[in-house]
């Protein structure tokens, strides 16, 4: 029987990435397995390839103040949905690169992010976070249908 002993999710505190993190949880519970939620931070510099500044203002960007909030907010979820076992962690650099060293550093089994991104303005700066690593990992990967919350 397949099953899971480590998962790990991403969070930037928006209302998919919790998304993501509620769905981590549960299947934490189900198979009651070691939950690690990540978040990075991180900021954007540069011209940004032209990007006006209403394309800016759209761009999330999380400082190390915001993740001890974000993982906060994160543990309420887990608890919520009876993880048994959560570890919080923040970490400095681009979402993607974070996502997959921790994943290496916590022999994590199964990574889970939202699909939020794909097609996003954010997601051409930033790197397609979700299919950054959902390539690169050495492990599987869960995308979440965020979609339901109105946005992509």
């Amino acid at each position: 029987m397949h099953t899971y002993t480590s998962i790990a999710v991403g969070t930037d505190g928006s209302p998919t990435s919790l998304m993501a993190v509620r769905a981590a949880a549960s299947l934490a519970r189900v198979y009651d397995a070691d939950l690690t939620v990540i978040c990075a931070h991180y900021s954007a510099s540069g011209s940004m390839l032209n990007a006006t500044n209403a394309e800016l203002s759209k761009i999330e960007i999380v400082s190390d103040d915001d993740a001890e909030r974000i993982l906060s907010a994160a543990r309420v979820i887990a608890e919520e949905e009876q993880a048994p076992r959560v570890t919080l962690t923040a970490r400095p650099g681009q979402p993607a690169n974070v996502l997959l060293e921790a994943a290496l550093e916590y022999h994590v089994d199964l990574l889970v992010v939202g699909n939020k991104g794909m097609r996003s303005l954010a997601g051409r700066f930033f790197g397609n976070i979700p299919g950054s690593v959902a390539k690169k990992s050495p492990v599987d990967v869960m995308l979440v249908d965020t979609r339901a919350e109105g946005h992509d």
